[in-house]
C-alpha cells in the first residue's frame, strides 16, 4: 500500500524548527513525522510556494531560514507536488476533452517548478553579442567610431576569437553576480551557465546545472531571501498563476469594503443587499468558469474553451478546491465578522491547490474550514491545528487496515 502523501503548511517548518517556539507536544507531533517517514507510510511533500514563503525578508532572520529548510529537506527530501501551473494544465485538458488521464501530480525528484525553463533562462551566445553592441553604444564615440568598434569585437554578430577567449576565461573563474542576481543558481552551477553563454559548455549541460540549482530547496530559500524584492523573470515567472487568482479576488474584496464604509457614511443597506451569502455563492460558480476560461487560453492557448462548473469541479479538483476556497473565505473577511482579513490571506490559500491530491492536507485555522469544505469529497482529510496532526495521520492509516 502506498505511504500517505502529507502536505505541511510553511509555519509548520517554521514552528517544527524554532527551539524557542516548540513545546512539548509539538516536539512529540515532529518525532511522530519522523518515525513516520523512517517506516515508509507517510510521504511528506513541500511546494514551490512553500520555498517562496518561507524565505526571511531580512537578514537577521537567515538563521531560522536556514533551520526551516533544513527541517524541510529531512521531512520531504525530493518529494514535490508539481506547480500550479502544471497542475491547471493538466486538469484543464481533461476538463477539455484533450486526454482522459490526469496524470501525477507528485514528483520524486524535486520537480516543483513551472513549466518553461528555457523562456527564464539566462543571456545566449546571440543576447551577449548585443549586449556588446549596447556596451560599445555607451562609450559616447561617433557612429563611424562605433561601426569601427563594432568591427572589432564582433564577426557575423558574434564575437571574434580573441574577445572569446577573454570572456570564456571570465566565465571560467571571473564572478557571475549579474547571472546569481536574476537566476537562482548555486555558485558552481552558475559558472556552468555562463560557460554555456560563450560556447564552452553544452546546452545540455546547463540546463542540467540550472536544474540542479532549483532541486536544491536549501539554496532556493537562500536565494529568496537575497533577491525577494526584485522582479526577476525568476520572480514573475513563479508567481503565475497564483497572482492572477489572488489579484481577483483581493480586487473583490476591496469593492465590498468600499460598500460599507459607504453604507456607515450614508446611512444605507447595499452591502447587505449586495453581498448577502446567497449572493455571494451565486456569484462562484461564475467566477471559476471565468478563471477557467481564462486559464484556457493561458496554459492551453485555447482563448474559446467554454466548460461548466460541474465539469470543472469534476475534472478540475485543485482549480476548484483554490477557487470556490478562497472566494468564501473573501466573503467571511467582508461580511462584518469579528475577524479581519490578513494581506496574506489570499496567497496562503492558494496551498488549497494540492488539497485534493494529498490525503492530509494542513492549513491555518481560518482557512482549513473552507479547504476542507471543498476538498471532503476528494478524501482529503484538513487539519486545523497542527499539534492534531499525529491523531490524524494516525486515524486514516488505520482506517486502511
Amino acid at each position: 500500500m502506498p505511504p500517505l502523501r502529507v502536505y505541511l503548511d510553511s509555519s509548520d517548518y517554521s514552528v517544527l524548527s524554532d527551539p524557542k517556539r516548540i513545546t512539548n507536544d509539538l516536539s512529540a507531533v515532529l518525532q511522530t513525522l519522523r518515525e513516520f517517514k523512517e517506516r515508509g507510510v507517510i510521504s511528506i511533500y513541500f511546494s514551490g510556494t512553500l520555498l517562496s514563503e518561507m524565505a526571511p525578508l531580512h537578514s537577521e532572520y537567515a538563521d531560522a531560514a536556514v533551520r526551516r529548510a533544513n527541517l524541510l529537506v529531512e521531512l520531504c527530501g525530493r518529494n514535490a507536488m508539481l506547480s500550479q501551473d502544471r497542475v491547471f494544465s493538466a486538469e484543464l485538458r481533461r476538463a477539455s476533452g484533450q486526454t482522459m488521464q490526469l496524470g501525477n501530480m507528485h514528483s520524486t525528484d524535486g520537480e516543483w517548478y513551472p513549466e518553461g525553463i528555457s523562456d527564464i533562462s539566462p543571456v545566449t551566445a546571440i543576447q551577449m553579442s548585443s549586449q556588446i553592441v549596447e556596451a560599445i553604444g555607451e562609450t559616447g564615440l561617433g557612429r563611424k567610431e562605433r561601426r569601427a568598434a563594432q568591427r572589432l569585437a564582433l564577426k557575423d554578430g558574434k564575437p571574434r576569437a580573441a574577445l572569446m577567449k577573454a570572456i570564456v576565461e571570465n566565465a571560467r573563474s571571473g564572478p557571475m553576480n549579474e547571472i546569481l542576481a536574476k537566476y537562482p543558481m548555486r555558485p558552481e552551477d552558475a559558472r556552468v551557465l555562463g560557460r554555456f553563454v560563450v560556447g564552452d559548455a553544452t546546452s545540455a549541460q546547463a540546463a542540467k546545472a540550472f536544474e540542479a540549482s532549483l532541486k536544491d530547496p536549501c539554496w532556493m530559500m537562500l536565494w529568496f531571501e537575497q533577491n525577494h524584492a526584485q522582479l526577476t523573470p525568476f520572480i514573475e515567472w513563479t508567481r503565475s498563476p497564483a497572482k492572477s487568482i489572488s489579484s481577483s479576488l483581493s480586487e473583490m474584496a476591496e469593492h465590498a469594503a468600499s460598500l460599507r464604509r459607504q453604507d456607515a457614511v450614508l446611512g444605507t443597506s447595499l452591502a447587505n443587499e449586495l453581498l448577502s451569502a446567497g449572493k455571494w455563492e451565486s456569484l462562484q460558480d461564475s467566477l471559476l468558469c471565468r478563471i477557467a476560461s481564462r486559464f484556457c487560453a493561458e496554459f492551453l492557448g485555447d482563448e474559446s474553451s467554454s466548460m461548466s462548473s460541474r465539469t470543472i469541479d469534476q475534472a478540475c479538483p485543485g482549480l476548484s478546491v483554490a477557487v470556490r476556497s478562497m472566494h468564501s473565505a473573501a466573503w467571511t473577511v467582508t461580511a462584518g465578522t469579528p475577524r479581519k482579513p490578513k494581506l496574506s490571506d489570499f496567497p496562503d490559500a492558494m496551498h488549497a491547490v494540492y488539497a485534493p491530491y494529498v490525503d492530509i492536507f494542513r492549513a491555518d485555522s481560518f482557512m482549513a474550514p473552507y479547504i476542507a469544505r471543498q476538498s471532503n469529497k476528494y478524501g482529503t482529510t484538513t487539519v486545523a491545528k497542527l499539534v492534531d496532526l499525529s491523531k490524524a495521520i494516525t486515524e486514516r492509516l488505520k482506517a486502511r487496515k
